[in-house]
This record gives structure tokens, C-alpha cells and sequence, in this order.
């Protein structure tokens, strides 16, 4: 594999990242708490209680499963460019070494 190509890969996986993870937040904290009750709702089944900075609403099981799924796959995307970056150095290699900062 090229040296262009799993630069390529290690940037698709760091978007990807960052894309799954603000994700993650927007469905968890922001688009959910517009339709969620502060109270829980056993008839909907919105039971699973959110605290975001104090402000507390209630989701059903497939809406908190539907949240975590993009924080899943930020983590998976992470650790994947995380180990692949070890063993091909690709960044290191355009950037060299990190030094100790200056004191």
C-alpha cells in the first residue's frame, strides 16, 4: 500500500471520528431534548433519565441505543487510526518526532 493511500485512510478515519462524535452529541444531549418529557413516561416507554448540566429528560431504550451508536463507532474509528498510526507512522513521518516542549 502506498504511502498516499494510508495517509488517505488515516484521514478518513479521523473525519470519521470527529463526524460520529458530534453525532453522538447532537442526538444525545440537543435533538432529543426537544422531544423528550422531564418526567418519566412509562406508557411511552421513555424511562432512561439524561442529565445534561442539570436539566434532566427522559428517553425511550431505542432512542438512548440510537445516541450511542455514532459514539461507537467514534471509538472504534479512534483506536483503528490510533493502532494503524503506530505501525505505519504516516504523520510522524510528515511531521516529524514530538519533542518535549521548551520550559
Amino acid at each position: 500500500m502506498s504511502f498516499r493511500t494510508k495517509k488517505i485512510i488515516l484521514t478518513s478515519l479521523g473525519a470519521g471520528f470527529l463526524l460520529s462524535w458530534f453525532s453522538f452529541i447532537y442526538f444525545y444531549y440537543f435533538r432529543f431534548q426537544n422531544i423528550a418529557p422531564t418526567t418519566p413516561n412509562p406508557v411511552t416507554g421513555q424511562i432512561y433519565q439524561v442529565n445534561y448540566h442539570g436539566y434532566f429528560f427522559y428517553l425511550t431504550k431505542q432512542q438512548e441505543i440510537t445516541a450511542f451508536i455514532p459514539c461507537g463507532f467514534a471509538v472504534i474509528a479512534f483506536i483503528t487510526a490510533a493502532v494503524l498510526e503506530s505501525r505505519w507512522k504516516i504523520y510522524e513521518t510528515i511531521y516529524g518526532k514530538w519533542s518535549k516542549p521548551l520550559r
